[in-house]
């Protein structure tokens, strides 16, 4: 996607009310703003692992207010606007980031390495491409259950060179499942640029072998992304079938903090920095009246104070005491088994005719 980094973003509003895009601004800015200040806690070493999604937030943001509240979505390392979006409580959400017991995984970790059946998140898989296999058995639940529903699995560019990547887009498409297939393509897989992934010039092109819809839209356009996104879950609950969507952004931060961008030319990050899309739809709302500055100040300082004091509460926790009988019970469901008396009369078994046995 050519890149114009003087240009003002090209936003259609198309029939979306005013209320409507003042919601979607903020539910963009809030994981901007959380995300600020959790790099602030790791400079003081307050925090010692985050994985940054700035510069990308509107592809998780716009994609998640897209759906319905019932509908399940596979997120990825960079997605904390799915969280904030479907309504997560922020303070066990940083609970969560601070190995807290009170986080999702009970201190087990500190990253994002979980779901939430009561939002409808499913946890991510590290490698990442097993992910969208599990998308396909929602989406095949809710196709035998007769449920008019879409399912939206993410994955990067460097996961669709995985072997998964390829065998859930064709049971996907042999189905006919309702699932969104939407690729961040950030242009590193950790720190592989995509030249040295893949040949081909559109990762949506790997749906064309499969038979699937795929196009390709700018991630960092809020809403192109929210308007794409919503067509096509209209689109699956009616008529199901798996769509393939390649949305363009860049990776700002690297891979996690610790790895950094020493291998990222300085001039992609200057140019991306150009298309920020909290900026510019920032911009966007202002220029065209929708929001005032005052407005805007007070979303962010209302904001600010939300994770002000949600951090607060978080560090405040308690952290995990180890407990054996605990870890067992988390890890191992327990069923009981009534115990069951042989029967009383024995019934003979018939033997087969015995073969005579081979002389020496």
């Amino acid at each position: 996607m050519k890149i114009a980094p003087n240009l003002p973003m090209a936003f259609n509003r198309r029939d979306y009310s005013d209320e409507q895009l003042v919601y979607l601004y903020r539910a963009l800015i809030f994981p901007r703003l959380i995300e600020e200040k959790m790099l602030a806690l790791l400079r003081q070493g307050r925090i010692s692992k985050w994985f940054s999604g700035i510069g990308q937030e509107a592809i998780a943001v716009g994609a998640t207010a897209a759906l319905a509240p019932d509908e399940y979505i596979f997120p990825l390392h960079r997605n904390l606007g799915v969280f904030t979006t479907r309504k997560v409580p922020l303070p066990k959400l940083l609970a969560q980031f601070q190995g807290k017991a009170a986080g999702f995984t009970k201190g087990r970790d500190r990253s994002f390495h979980f779901g939430s059946q009561a939002h409808r998140i499913v946890g991510m898989i590290s490698h990442l491409g097993p992910q969208l296999s599990l998308a396909n058995g929602v989406a095949l639940a809710d196709v035998l259950q007769h449920q008019p529903r879409a399912t939206l699995a993410f994955c990067g560019d460097g996961a669709t060179s995985e072997g998964e990547f390829h065998e859930a887009l064709n049971v996907a498409a042999v189905w006919q499942l309702p699932v969104i297939f939407l690729i961040e393509n950030n242009s590193y897989g950790l720190s592989t640029p995509n030249y040295e992934q893949f040949r081909c010039e559109r990762l949506a092109d790997k749906g064309i072998g499969y038979g699937i819809e795929a196009l390709r839209i700018d991630g960092n356009n809020l809403l192109e992304v929210f308007h794409t996104i919503r067509h096509y879950a209209n689109e699956l609950r009616l008529a199901p079938r798996p769509v393939l969507i390649e949305a363009m952004t860049f990776r700002m931060r690297g891979h996690e903090e610790a790895s950094g961008t020493k291998y990222v030319p300085p001039h992609l990050l200057d140019e991306w920095a150009a298309r920020d899309p909290v900026l510019h739809y920032e911009q966007y709302v202002l220029q065209h009246h929708i929001m005032t500055e005052k407005m805007v100040a007070e979303t962010k300082e209302f904001y600010r104070e939300e994770i002000k004091q949600a951090v607060a509460e978080a560090f405040a926790l308690p952290d995990p005491v180890a407990n054996t009988e605990a870890e067992v019970q988390d890890v191992l469901f327990s069923i009981p088994f009534p115990p069951l008396s042989p029967p009383t009369i024995a019934k003979p078994i018939p033997c087969a005719t015995l073969m005579p046995l081979p002389k020496a």
